[in-house]
């Protein structure tokens, strides 16, 4: 916590026996007159394989969008999903963020999904739909604080039907 060590923990054999992975369980109360971020490294035979840092600040930081591709074919049906999240300064999803997400599309393209979108627990996903044009399509999206970000579609010529 803060970058001082507040336990070591090992598996909770003890109470979860009938498990093959029994969980890690740590108590933090000490450590909550310190608040702080809280740093969780995970070893396997003394070597870091894992580290996880959850923010101590708890405020949303980062709005972001991640599309599944960014090529579609201009044939009316391809469609591509984009993953909307409001994340901590460390990545971390933010679980209470609700907030509306308005957007602007320009080219051959059309969003499937609400407009604007809410949010539950962080995150949400609309999808893009090529229409049968190429082109370039251009997606704005809105957070009320977090501003804007933007994402840019090559929409292809489709291949000809073989009759």
């Amino acid at each position: 916590m803060d970058d001082k060590l507040v336990a070591e923990v090992g598996p909770n054999i003890a109470e979860f026996a009938h498990l093959r992975h029994a969980p890690f369980v740590a108590d933090l109360g000490r450590a909550v007159s310190n608040w702080g971020d809280l740093r969780i490294e995970g070893y396997i035979q003394g070597k870091l394989v894992i580290s996880k840092t959850l923010s101590g600040r708890g405020i949303d930081q980062k709005f972001t969008l991640l599309p599944d591709d960014t090529t579609l074919n201009a044939d009316g049906a391809d469609t591509t999903r984009v993953v909307l999240r409001v994340t901590d300064e460390f990545g971390a999803i933010r679980p209470f963020a609700n907030d509306s997400i308005t957007f602007q599309l320009s080219g051959p393209a059309v969003i499937i999904g609400d407009n604007p979108f809410a949010l539950i627990g962080g995150t949400g996903a609309i999808w893009i739909r090529a229409m049968e044009q190429p082109g370039t399509v251009k997606l704005t999206a809105t957070h009320a604080y977090l501003g804007s970000q933007q994402l840019q579609f090559e929409i292809a010529p489709a291949a000809p039907e073989i009759a």
